[in-house]
């Protein structure tokens, strides 16, 4: 089994996204693609989005279907900030 390059965690507004959501299928997507960015944090996919920071380092955006998971990229580390609808988590 390979091992994780970075540490990973998830930020409260994300946490409490998955906690509200139903147990399933979705779930299990939106979950397992957070968790892949361990192993790739930056994906083919992913996006810099522009106007978005928090603090000095820039936020990035992965998609996993119509849901959204808004993260960075430290030295050691990804943290999710928040996950959301395509027309919601921008906001």
């Amino acid at each position: 089994m390979a091992k994780a390059l970075f540490g990973f965690g998830f930020g409260r507004a994300a946490a409490e996204f998955l906690d509200k959501m139903p147990s399933g299928k979705l779930r299990a997507q939106i979950t397992k693609k957070a968790k892949s960015l361990i192993n790739n944090p930056l994906p083919a996919g992913c996006k810099k989005l522009k106007g978005f920071k928090d603090g000095d380092e820039a936020v990035w955006r992965v998609r996993s279907g119509d849901y959204r998971i808004l993260y960075i990229v430290r030295e050691i580390e990804v943290i999710v900030l928040d996950i959301g609808h395509r027309k919601d988590v921008y906001k």
